[in-house]
């Protein structure tokens, strides 16, 4: 294997007691080399592998990154590397502390596209002569973070957002040369998806949601498929599964606890319905590791 150097640079906060996190990783190598991991992610993160391949799960979604690629991971989310090959990728990771993407993040409407959003997370697909703008804004993260001045944190959020902005717009670009609308055409997709990933562990009807958001069942229904998602209840559900799934490999919480923590009263219903849905018991899946 070859040479690796990989660099952190750390946002301080100074001698304020409630520290928000934020970390820039960098990686270079002199070859491609090959680093497969398993991790769940703590924080937001958002990986831009510029020069490099692989093969990615993020949760149950399979994507492959030729050359250079960006996506973005939320709290929570399991991540793994099937097969990578990289000479150069960048990390940048943070907590809601430092950028609250479900309240900031409306403003470039980054919540529901890039985060929080785990029934239809995406690639972005980086060509050559898309990186230079966002090398140059890492750059500029980097600077601030080695020699920080006055308003330091208002900066590097600056810089964040910037790099969101662009990876939106590329993300964007490409949903429109294969979907007839846009995610950015329909807040109240977006706002269902945040809703629901906010709301699951409490609220499983469809109804519930629709109130919420001032719309019926039916048209929140003809919004989803539009833009190739399932039905609003199969979303509910599949981020009920997706939970379930986490919890039984990555905890010691007994199957009635997970039902319990997961809003059902009658863990012989929650036991049913995650049979129905991925075809093996709870304690079977446990069992597969």
């Amino acid at each position: 294997m070859a040479l690796v150097t990989e660099k952190k640079y750390v946002f301080e906060n100074g001698l304020q007691k409630a520290t928000a996190f934020f970390e820039l990783t960098s990686l270079r190598v002199d070859t491609y080399c090959v680093a497969n991991r398993d991790e769940v992610s703590d924080h937001f993160k958002v990986i831009w592998i510029e020069d490099g391949t692989g093969t990615y799960l993020v949760d149950t979604n399979e994507f492959s990154v030729e050359g250079s690629g960006i996506f973005c991971l939320s709290p929570g989310q399991i991540f793994c590397v099937k097969s990578e090959k990289i000479k150069s990728a960048y990390q940048i990771e943070f907590d809601k502390e430092f950028y609250c993407v479900e309240s900031h993040g409306k403003e470039i409407a980054c919540n529901g596209l890039l985060f929080n959003n785990v029934h239809q997370a995406s690639i972005i697909s980086v060509k050559e002569n898309e990186k230079p703008i966002f090398e140059t804004i890492l750059q500029q993260m980097i600077g601030e973070l080695e020699n920080k001045g006055v308003s330091h944190k208002e900066l590097l959020i600056s810089y964040l957002r910037m790099f969101l902005i662009h990876a939106l717009r590329l993300l964007e670009k490409q949903e429109s040369e294969t979907l007839p609308a846009t995610h950015h055409s329909n807040q109240q997709v977006q706002d269902f998806i945040a809703l629901v990933d906010k709301q699951f562990k409490k609220e499983h009807s469809v109804s519930g949601y629709a109130e919420q958001l001032f719309i019926s069942p039916k048209s929140l229904a003809k919004k989803l498929q539009a833009l190739g998602y399932p039905t609003p209840l199969q979303l509910i559900q599949n981020r009920i599964i997706l939970e379930a799934k986490r919890l039984l490999k990555f905890s010691q919480m007994s199957i009635k606890e997970i039902a319990f923590e997961l809003g059902f009263d009658d863990p012989a219903y929650f036991s049913r319905l995650f049979s129905k849905n991925v075809a093996v018991s709870p304690a079977a899946y446990r069992k597969q590791g």
